[in-house]
């Protein structure tokens, strides 16, 4: 269990709270390139840590972000527009421009104007490989973007989505870092093995990867710190005796990664960033990169099915509008009953829903003070001991978080791996979650 003071300190990351201020240390991926497709197109509504934001690209297709009122009187820059490199209010014409600068109030006298002294709240915004990142920390000279393999691979792009949870982000974050979960809110009854979508074909290799789970409900969980954050081998035994080990990262402040397979020839890496919105509601950003070949628009299309079987609600302007998933707790995420009595453990379809259904049965913040954890959860609670560390060191000693000024140990790969029984899984390893090839030192 975990104290009512750590779990609110873990949980709130609102302005000012000490964990709001570890995550602001950080890039955040604040919306796809696709999202913000055209210069002088709509503006987009964001939140992020409690902050109502709207993002634009401008005319020379830089995006910028600003606070959603307009320093004005207060008028939502959403209903503005975008023209000539700037936002206007429609209100009374005030401009804003990427930085925060008013660039013009029409409405006001030529002897009366005072631009230069009126500014809106601006968060530096970077653009790569298909994600905008946004730096909403204290640096006026931000650190430098991580150095994700899945981002800094420009002829590679990966598959990319939003999923949302109505739910806090450790509780979303921690479900990522469970791998026993898997035997059970995944598994599908009619041939004994687990699989995303009955009758939807994912990769031969994530198929395979996926079956190899099935030996044993109960994996024996190891985890340990890392510079980047911390690391954890779930083993499993095979009938020669061998164990397969699936080793995955967690890397700070919310990044998780997954897969791996057993022949890094046609490896396909997944990996989700859990950026809070607010307290109760998450925004992560969900990327499967592929090494041996882009993926195509077709491949792309079915990825989406599979992950969102029930596809989207329509969408809105509202933050994460266009990210709302059909299957949701207003309709118990489409649960089917019969379903659950001959094919799947939980009669629901994806494993992104199933993850949401369990996450957000919790409640908005569970209260982990009443939790029981056992030796499957050694993961979550380090992950859990590290943030919170962080955060008390930040807020006590002005401690930068680990990371932050350096991208390189971000260049981590998961990794899937037949071992024999009793190897050292971290140094049996160590080659292949290192994620050096394409990457590139420039583009910061």
């Amino acid at each position: 269990m975990l104290p009512l003071t750590d779990n609110e300190l873990l949980t709130r990351v609102g302005p000012g709270t000490p964990m709001g201020r570890l995550l602001r240390q950080y890039w955040m991926p604040a919306a796809l390139s696709s999202e913000l497709a055209e210069p002088d197109g709509a503006p987009l509504r964001v939140r992020f840590l409690g902050e109502d934001l709207i993002a634009f690209r401008a005319t020379s297709g830089r995006v910028g972000l600003l606070a959603e009122g307009c320093p004005h009187r207060g008028a939502s820059l959403y209903l503005g527009r975008n023209e000539e490199e700037g936002l206007r209010c429609v209100y009374h014409g005030w401009k804003w421009g990427h930085d925060g600068r008013c660039l013009d109030m029409p409405n006001e006298p030529p002897g009366c104007r005072f631009e230069g002294k009126v500014r809106a709240v601006a968060y530096p915004c970077r653009e790569r490989n298909g994600v905008v990142w946004a730096y909403m920390g204290p640096r006026a000279d931000p650190p430098p973007l991580p150095d994700f393999e899945w981002n800094m691979l420009p002829d590679n792009v990966p598959f990319m989505w939003r999923n949302y949870r109505a739910c806090n982000w450790m509780q979303a974050l921690e479900g990522d870092v469970d791998s026993s979960h898997i035997n059970f809110l995944h598994r599908t009854l009619d041939r004994g093995e687990l699989s995303t979508v009955p009758g939807t074909n994912m990769p031969g290799h994530w198929n395979a990867q996926m079956a190899l789970t099935r030996k044993g409900d109960a994996p024996r969980i190891e985890a340990a710190e890392a510079p980047f954050g911390a690391l954890y081998s779930a083993a499993r035994t095979m009938d020669d005796g061998r164990e397969y080990h699936r080793v995955h990262p967690f890397l700070f402040p919310f990044h998780t990664m997954v897969g791996g397979g057993l022949d890094a020839r046609t490896v396909s890496l997944n990996g989700k960033a859990w950026v809070p919105m607010d307290d109760t509601h998450t925004l992560a950003l969900e990327w499967q990169l592929r090494l041996d070949a882009p993926w195509t628009d077709a491949e792309r299309a079915e990825l989406l099915c599979v992950r969102v079987p029930h596809g989207f609600l329509p969408p809105s302007s509202a933050p994460a509008g266009a990210w709302m998933p059909r299957a949701h707790a207003g309709n118990d995420y489409l649960l089917d009953r019969e379903l659950q009595r001959s094919k799947l453990f939980l009669g629901v379809l994806s494993n992104p829903t199933q993850d949401a259904a369990v996450q957000e049965s919790m409640g908005p913040i569970i209260d982990r003070s009443k939790e029981h954890l056992g030796p499957a959860d050694a993961m979550i609670i380090l992950m859990r001991r590290r943030l919170l560390a962080a955060a008390r060191a930040l807020a006590e000693r002005g401690v930068t978080p680990p990371g932050v000024d350096e991208p390189a140990l971000y260049r981590v790969r998961p990794v899937g791996a037949m071992l024999p029984a009793g190897a050292d899984w971290r140094a049996a390893t160590d080659d292949r979650r290192r994620a050096f090839a394409g990457v590139r030192d420039e583009g910061n």
